[in-house]
């Protein structure tokens, strides 16, 4: 399959390799998602405080009492989904994330049902 040569063999190479063969536009400009935990709110409110100068929106998530998760924090970029900027935005929101005793909970993509970038 010629799609594993564009990607490095990683968690995020894995990522884009599996949206790129479900037919995903991955060359034009769309909103990501980047996903953080915290173990309490203060925490939560001080990454919040500080990222959301520095990407297209971060919303807080107060804890789901049924199953019991901690606070999240929710941070949107518009950005072309190559590794390299995927990589890049993750160590960096995840190194603030960890100077507030959080840590990166993953990534994924707004897109419209076609898989044609959402506004």
């Amino acid at each position: 399959m010629t799609s594993d040569l564009r990607f490095p063999d990683d968690e995020n190479g894995d990522v884009l390799r599996m949206l790129a063969d479900q037919g995903i536009d991955l060359v034009s400009p769309r909103v990501m998602e980047f996903e953080h935990a915290f173990p309490d709110e203060e925490s939560a409110k001080g990454f919040c405080g500080v990222v959301a100068g520095t990407v297209l929106e971060a919303r807080l998530v107060a804890p789901d009492a049924e199953h019991d998760s901690g606070w999240e924090v929710q941070c949107r970029e518009r950005m072309v989904p190559t590794h390299a900027n995927i990589t890049a935005t993750e160590a960096r929101l995840g190194a603030v994330a960890e100077d507030f005793g959080g840590y990166s909970d993953g990534w994924g993509s707004l897109s419209n049902p076609d898989g044609s970038p959402a506004d």
